[in-house]
């Protein structure tokens, strides 16, 4: 007859169980690295997009006003770290103006040119022929007039000015600029905020002196160099670009 023996109790020994802490151990250090560089990376990809999105938003920007800036209007102001300038409202080509040895006028001949509206008396303009710095915009007396009204549209239309005036030189191309003296534009950066005329167009911008102006040569217009370095949480993105002014004195 065979004698049974005490049954063998079933489960996990000791060893058995800490093979298994130590594999889950391993597995959720796992997950847990996988995850959180899935989000490191999602939040640094973000970020950088983020910077490039604006970047691009106030550059464009930057862009399409100088390009549409008096000739010769463009200066640094507050320790270089602001950029003014006056946009161009219309253009066009004059026929006839008062010049020395010419006697003072109140009258300016001009084409025809886009704008569309008839008579006006109280529209704010001023009339600019030939700026060659911005004194000459600023601060002039001899290029720079208020206009009065403007006869409707013809071939020809005549520009009435406030007061009886004499024009310093003629332009070389006779080109003839309307603007809004009080109405300039100026870009600042303060405090690693972009702004223009005091609206936040960009932040998150770390360098300093961010406009440079190139002076006119006989082979081109003024050049407006800008540099911006943009970072947030530990992205970096660089921008260095170079605006030419596309209008002639």
């Amino acid at each position: 007859m065979k004698l049974l023996g005490p049954k063998k109790s079933s489960g996990f020994t000791l060893i058995e169980m800490i093979v298994v802490i130590i594999i889950l151990g391993v597995l959720a250090a796992g997950i847990s690295t996988f995850v959180s560089l899935s989000t490191q990376i999602y939040t640094e990809s973000t970020a950088r997009e983020q910077l490039v999105s604006s970047a691009r938003f106030a550059i464009e920007r930057l862009n399409r006003d100088i390009r549409n800036a008096l000739p010769n209007s463009l200066r640094l102001t507050n320790v270089n770290q602001c950029l003014e300038f006056t946009p161009i409202i219309e253009s066009t080509t004059y026929t006839n103006i008062p010049v020395a040895p010419e006697s003072n006028s109140n009258t300016v001949n001009i084409i025809e040119f886009d704008e569309t509206f008839g008579e006006t008396s109280d529209i704010n303009w001023s009339v600019v022929v030939y700026p060659l710095n911005p004194e000459d915009v600023y601060d002039s007396n001899d290029k720079v007039f208020d206009v009065s009204s403007i006869s409707p549209p013809n071939d020809e239309r005549v520009i009435t000015l406030e007061n009886s005036v004499q024009f310093s030189e003629d332009s070389p191309t006779q080109r003839l600029y309307f603007i809004n003296i009080n109405d300039t534009v100026e870009y600042c950066l303060i405090g690693g905020n972009l702004t223009r005329n005091g609206i936040l167009m960009a932040e998150d911008i770390v360098n300093t002196n961010p406009f440079e102006i190139q002076p006119a040569t006989l082979q081109r217009n003024a050049m407006v160099q800008t540099h911006f370095r943009f970072e947030k949480n530990s992205e970096q993105v660089t921008f260095n670009n170079e605006i030419q002014v596309l209008n002639v004195p």
